[in-house]
């Protein structure tokens, strides 16, 4: 970005800034998946992606802690949103056939609406093109970052497929799990964010740390929504991770209940005999919601609050507003 529109840019609200790099950031996206307009199908599945692209909160938080520091805008904020933007979306498609859901943002999945196979190839031409965007661009260092960032979200993935079914999983083995299927993108932004904004190593340590609590803190509450909301609510199935056999926080924890925990096993165990039907799911939920599975969760997402708000006081920032109201956000859902 040349020195004028990073001066014009100085003098304009953090909120314009934000919106600003936002919007570039979507164009680029299109510039970086440019020659799927070559093939009508590929045209189709990508722009069923963008559209759905959701809330780009992972992009948000790159260009916030990006912004908090005193170095200039750069075109590099840009590349760096877009790479990991195309990456997680990629991740949802192939997140969606893992999980065989027909629901993505309230819009039929990938999967869904073209097939498993086409799903995959969508998946991985949109990673592709964005190594050899980032190639192409020369930011080395983004490829090592996003490579390893991948490289732990396979990790946790794999490490949860494993232990499908299973009653007996520690608390330490569903964090480690879920740090890199979901906190390990956080983490990424976080870092991106606090080197753009100029951190010393120690600070650059502590976003990073910040964005693993966020990323543990979003997945809590994804778990939670799974249990206790409709369709409607979350734009996606009921029970979703209980049918497939993953046993989340909430799940967990409810089975050490005195009054209902062997009840919650009981059904449990039988799940990965027979499924259960709806009416079965519902028992579950009534359960969980007994046994005050619910709470127990909140208070764990309280807890990574809580972690976080002494990181952003030990920070030398200038504005640190959004990133508490996002804590906020995420733990009184």
């Amino acid at each position: 970005m040349n020195f004028a529109i990073s001066e014009c840019l100085a003098k304009e609200s953090k909120q314009t800034i934000i919106d600003y790099l936002i919007d570039k950031t979507l164009v680029e996206m299109r510039e970086i998946l440019g020659d799927y307009k070559q093939s009508q199908k590929l045209y189709n599945i990508i722009e069923n992606t963008l559209i759905s692209s959701g809330k780009m909160i992972r992009t948000k938080l790159l260009i916030y802690i990006s912004l908090m520091g005193e170095n200039q805008i750069s075109d590099k904020i840009i590349s760096q949103c877009a790479a990991v933007e195309i990456t997680h979306l990629a991740s949802l498609i192939h997140d969606d056939i893992i999980d065989d859901s027909l629901i993505r943002r309230s819009h039929r999945s990938i999967q869904s609406k073209y097939g498993k196979d086409v799903a995959v190839f969508a998946g991985d031409y949109m990673i592709s093109k964005v190594f050899s965007y980032l190639a192409k661009k020369g930011l080395v260092e983004e490829i090592s970052i996003i490579s390893d960032t991948i490289r732990d979200m396979c990790n946790g993935e794999v490490g949860q497929n494993l232990i499908k079914y299973r009653l007996d999983i520690s608390e330490k083995e569903y964090f480690e799990n879920i740090c890199g299927k979901t906190a390990s993108f956080f983490k990424t932004v976080c870092y991106f964010g606090a080197k753009n904004a100029g951190f010393n190593q120690i600070d650059i340590n502590k976003m990073v740390e910040f964005g693993k609590n966020l990323g543990l803190m979003f997945q809590l509450r994804d778990d939670i929504l799974d249990l206790f909301s409709s369709k409607d609510e979350t734009g996606k199935g009921e029970f979703v991770d209980v049918k497939e056999g993953v046993y989340t926080y909430p799940l967990l924890s409810s089975m050490n209940d005195d009054k209902y925990g062997d009840e919650i096993y009981k059904l449990l165990n039988k799940n990965k005999e027979v499924s259960l039907n709806y009416d079965e799911l519902l028992t579950l939920r009534q359960l969980l919601i007994e046994s005050k599975a619910c709470i127990l969760s909140s208070k764990k997402i309280k807890e990574f609050a809580d972690k976080n708000r002494l990181i952003l006081a030990s920070l030398p920032i200038r504005e640190s507003d959004y990133l508490y109201k996002i804590l906020d956000k995420i733990e009184k859902n």
